[in-house]
């Protein structure tokens, strides 16, 4: 199985996993280490609405070097996927990074809304689409939007669009929502023309 969460997790699950990625704080810092030893046993899903969350959310999002390494945490995850793991590896070197606990809690605090109201769309929804079939689709897409998140950061929190699409992809994993992983199809398809568009042209 891809993600083996307990349903009882997933009521509210996008509030659950911020709480939660608040929880993990080692000290004055969350560390990825923290975060998959977190969310590791519940799947691969958590972490990528995890690390597309933390790429899209002003402040953390801002940081000079955050989108970057989200970018390539979301396809070291996603090529584990394709090679059919079920529970996630991080490196040493990337794993040890953090970031402060104050910025993630500031995070948490500016999408508690907007969470709760995304809690209430989600659920299972055209499973067909979003099943255990599709999560090798999910995956090379999460792989390419990682990879083209570096050079969105040559302009102001343009990586919140992958970034977005990421987090998408990662709630219909969870959700077997197949209308959320439909629109995250749509909007990965605008974030690859504009990097095409703009960055590599």
């Amino acid at each position: 199985m891809l993600d083996a969460s307990d349903p009882d997790d997933f009521d509210k699950p996008l509030e659950t996993l911020l709480d939660d990625a608040v929880k993990s704080t080692d000290g004055d810092t969350v560390t990825i280490s923290a975060l998959v030893c977190n969310f590791g046993d519940r799947g691969f899903g958590p972490l990528l609405v995890l690390f597309g969350l933390i790429a899209a959310t002003p402040p953390i999002g801002g940081i000079p070097g955050v989108p970057t390494t989200m970018g390539v945490l979301t396809v070291i995850v996603a090529l584990q996927i394709l090679l059919g793991r079920n529970t996630p590896w991080i490196p040493d070197f990337i794993s040890k990074r953090g970031l402060k606990s104050s910025k993630v809690e500031k995070a948490r605090d500016k999408l508690s809304g907007f969470a709760s109201r995304i809690d209430r769309l989600i659920g299972p929804k055209l499973e067909f689409i979003a099943g255990n079939n599709m999560r090798y689709v999910v995956a090379a897409m999460c792989a390419l939007l990682g990879s083209i998140m570096p050079p969105f950061e040559l302009f102001p929190f343009a990586a919140a669009l992958p970034a977005g699409a990421i987090a998408m992809f990662g709630l219909s994993l969870m959700a077997r929502d197949g209308v959320l992983m439909l629109l995250a199809l749509a909007l990965s398809t605008g974030a690859v023309y504009l990097v095409v568009s703009q960055v590599l042209l």
